[in-house]
């Protein structure tokens, strides 16, 4: 798992369950510390730091991919509901849990992933469970941005009752209950304006990789534009049950990915069920009755992943030698530069921190205020500028450094400034290793 994203939301969640109160102004940063800050995944941090109050980073592992079992889950039952038989539901799913592996870490928008996919699910029932999309909403706009979704899906289903020539009004108060229920939230209707500059941030954009548009040639964006050209060709093939409908959701979903990587993960949960209505059978769908005794190869099945559990919880249990935390966290989490930090300044100080490591400073030292950090969009552009210039020991690194104060510089191994600082008279070196290095005030 990555820090980066993660640790940063267990400790924001961590405060909250602490003090009771939501944390509403930045607590980690000296560039924006005590500013508003529009917190709109409080909840997904509560989540995340409830699991790790009780189980550790292996909670955290675990409610992640509870969220994206439960969410592939409900993308294979709209499959089923859609007519397709069931293997041809299963590799429908499989294919899309193949195409969003790039976007859904373990971070707030994996919580996401069953909102998006129960909305699904539940708006094709058409029955008296389609009342729980606003309850669904509700819980979606306080975990994730991409909750904006949800109206979308509802407006969808909206033009399908018309296609089917099947009453509308249900739908038209379900739309209406969601987008109020959206509302419920500490923030009001700033989280909409919220999602939409977040989408929009330019600076995200350029710093972020996710946020680039999808290289056909990379392990991510490749089964993106792949899928794009199989679904195409299928819909040739199967051209007499495309309804243009199919095609507009399609278009619409697709359309979320081609800006941005991280945007492909709706393309992956939406285009599958999308799909299944193409190759409906007479097979029973979810729900229906079939005419079978039991399977020893499914319960085999069963009882093997079950064994495979306990196993879960052992495999890198243990202490990375590199990191000095948990085998389960990446690189970007290096507990060997927070404990030398911790012994070499005293709390308060300002630091220079390598963005990536930036979020585990203030999981672990939070009372060591950091420059910037991953909530990229809280950061004006002069200070992004001083940080690209400072961590490329550009012209004037030096008197950015002093500018800001700065007591201590935590960088990876590969960092043109810790050359630089090395032979710098004022900075001291207190640790440098396979993690990174450590500079204090000489």
């Amino acid at each position: 798992m990555r820090a980066i994203d993660l640790a940063y939301h267990v400790k924001a969640g961590a405060l909250t369950l602490q003090t009771g109160d939501l944390v509403r102004t930045d607590p980690f940063t000296f560039t924006h510390g005590g500013l508003p800050w529009l917190n709109q995944q409080w909840g997904a941090q509560v989540i995340f730091a409830a699991a790790h109050r009780l189980l550790g980073w292996l909670g955290v592992a675990m409610t992640y991919a509870a969220a994206i079992g439960a969410g592939f889950g409900f993308l294979y039952s709209s499959c089923r509901r859609a007519g397709a038989r069931s293997r041809t539901a299963a590799l429908l799913t499989l294919s899309g849990l193949i195409v969003a592996t790039g976007p859904p870490a373990p971070r707030p928008q994996a919580l996401a992933v069953p909102l998006f996919t129960g909305t699904w699910l539940l708006l094709a029932r058409r029955d008296r469970g389609t009342w729980l999309v606003p309850i669904l909403a509700l819980i979606w706009a306080n975990v994730h941005g991409s909750f904006v979704l949800a109206p979308v899906l509802i407006i969808f289903a909206m033009a399908d009752d018309l296609i089917e020539r099947r009453p509308v009004g249900r739908t038209v108060l379900v739309l209406a209950a969601t987008v109020a229920a959206t509302l419920v939230n500490p923030f009001g209707p700033s989280v909409w304006s919220y999602a939409v500059e977040i989408s929009s941030n330019e600076t995200i954009r350029n710093w972020v990789a996710e946020w680039r548009p999808p290289a056909p040639l990379s392990l991510s964006g490749g089964p993106f534009w792949l899928s794009g050209a199989v679904v195409l060709a299928i819909a040739v093939w199967r051209r007499a049950e495309v309804r243009p409908l199919d095609v507009a959701v399609l278009a619409v979903f697709f359309a979320l990915g081609v800006p941005a990587i991280r945007g492909t993960l709706w393309w992956a949960l939406a285009a599958p069920p999308v799909v299944a209505r193409w190759f409906r059978t007479t097979e029973p769908a979810i729900g229906g009755s079939e005419e079978r005794g039991p399977d020893p190869f499914r319960a085999v099945a069963a009882v093997c992943i079950l064994a495979l559990l306990p196993i879960t919880a052992i495999l890198r249990a243990g202490a990375d030698p590199i990191t000095g935390t948990t085998q389960r966290l990446a690189l970007d989490a290096p507990e060997v530069l927070v404990d030398a930090t911790r012994e070499a300044l005293p709390v308060g100080s300002r630091l220079f921190v390598y963005q990536p490591f930036a979020s585990w400073f203030e999981y672990s030292i939070s009372a060591y205020p950091v420059m910037v950090d991953s909530r990229i969009e809280l950061f004006s552009d002069d200070v992004w500028h001083d940080y690209d210039r400072a961590i490329a020991a550009a012209e004037s690194w030096e008197r950015i450094l002093d500018r800001h104060l700065i007591e201590g510089i935590i960088l990876p191994p590969d960092a043109v400034l810790r050359d630089e600082l090395s032979m710098a008279t004022g900075w001291r070196r207190v640790v440098d290793g396979p993690a990174g290095s450590v500079f204090v005030r000489a």
